[in-house]
């Protein structure tokens, strides 16, 4: 805008205006603006309010006289230059922005309007300016925190999701793509979460939905459900889901769980299956042991009735013969007859045989009648043989059975294996 002496005379006579009360009204605004104002005149700075200096880090009187483009860093000054001349013709309308360079050599952000106007009856420049490097500040903060929360959202190992209160996903990560097979321009800001979510599940999710928004701390954050992915396939979900602080919006992770769960389930169907394998093992063990016992016992019975057979039918016949018999041959033959056969027929023979392995067949015999009772003679004329030879045979059984330096009873201790 450009104004004459004229004209201002004309104004002040008008309002009755001395010079130097519009020269006071002028300092009054420049100084009282918040704004820097500023006027430039053949490239030079004739007037400079306190703002605008404050700002630069100079005193009102360091800057009148300089060029106006000495605070202007020298790679932005033909920038700078061509948006203020595009001003003054009228061909922009908002204000500019760039940097100066204070005296303290930090850069701060100013936004300027400029306007033609005429200072002392010459052509300048009136500058109206203000400090906006607190605000450039915030909106680089701003921009750097938005540009790391996108790169966790986006590098993310999980498929994420930001939803919107009416139930819109707003926006997908990568992941989210690989996992489900969706694009992002089918899913951003077209589709609801439902259009994917099982329908047995559909309405315990809205319940949650909707009182996430009231108070995020009633509904659980973790729990599963069933989503379509692009195929059709139905996928097990594990969801984490929150609010995002100060919005209405809530962001979800999803972890595809589908493979674990089918693990699981053929887990248990195999546990199952070996439990019932147990089980039936169990029950064949039982009929085992019984089967088993039902053996030794006919085993015992079958022992005691051979045994009782013998002692009923034979033995008699066998005494009866000695008796008729007169021949001494016959009956030294009958009566090693009648010996093996109570060895054969006794459990007590057998069970010495087995635990002491060095005892002679000779010895067990003469063993089992000292067992029965039967004195060193009796021994001696069942044997046909001498009782000095039944004595040394009594003392290598005590030794072997290690009773040669105890008082035990050798006809009680045998007994003890019956």
């Amino acid at each position: 805008m450009k104004v004459n002496n004229m004209e201002k005379n004309d104004r002040r006579q008008q309002r009755n205006e001395s010079p130097d009360e519009t020269a006071d009204l002028f300092q009054t605004l420049t100084e009282k603006s918040v704004a820097g104002i500023y006027v430039v005149q053949e490239g030079k700075f004739v007037f400079v309010n306190a703002n605008a200096a404050y700002y630069a880090g100079y005193t009102k009187d360091e800057l009148i006289g300089k060029k106006s483009d000495i605070l202007v860093p020298p790679e932005d000054r033909e920038t700078v230059k061509k948006n203020a001349r595009m001003m003054l013709k009228g061909e922009r309308i908002s204000p500019h922005e760039f940097q100066i360079i204070a005296k303290d050599g930090r850069r701060r952000w100013i936004m300027e309007t400029v306007a033609s106007i005429s200072y002392e009856g010459k052509p300048a420049i009136l500058g109206n300016s203000m400090d906006i490097s607190d605000r450039k500040q915030a909106e680089e903060r701003i921009k750097e925190s938005e540009n790391w929360y996108r790169t966790v959202f986006e590098t993310t190992g999980a498929a994420t999701m930001v939803l919107e209160n009416d139930t819109t996903i707003s926006f997908v990560n990568n992941e989210f793509v690989k996992q489900f097979g969706y694009t992002k321009e089918e899913i951003e800001n077209r589709k609801s979460w439902t259009e994917f979510t099982y329908p047995d599940d559909v309405e315990t999710m809205k319940i949650h939905h909707n009182l996430r928004r009231i108070d995020p701390q009633i509904p659980p954050k973790n729990y599963e459900f069933r989503w379509y992915n692009k195929k059709g396939d139905l996928r097990n979900i594990y969801l984490t889901v929150d609010m995002i602080p100060g919005t209405t919006k809530s962001i979800a992770s999803f972890l595809d769980i589908t493979d674990y769960k089918e693990a699981e389930a053929a887990l248990k169907k195999r546990g199952e299956e070996l439990e019932a394998k147990t089980h039936e093992l169990e029950e064949l063990n039982a009929a085992l042991r019984v089967l088993l016992k039902k053996r030794e016992e006919d085993k015992k019975e079958l022992a005691v009735d051979v045994l009782s057979n013998v002692k009923k039918l034979v033995i008699p016949y066998v005494d009866k013969l000695k008796k008729q018999i007169e021949d001494p041959h016959l009956r030294a033959d009958l009566k090693v007859l009648e010996s093996n056969l109570r060895d054969i027929v006794s459990p007590f023979s057998r069970t010495l045989s087995s635990q002491h392995m060095n005892l002679t067949p000779r010895e067990i015999q003469v063993a089992n009648l000292i067992k029965e009772g039967k004195s060193s003679k009796e021994i001696a004329d069942f044997f046909n043989i001498s009782s000095s030879a039944v004595n040394i045979c009594r003392h290598r059984i005590r030794h072997k059975l290690g009773l040669n330096k105890q008082k035990t009873n050798l006809q009680s201790y045998l007994s003890s294996f019956s």
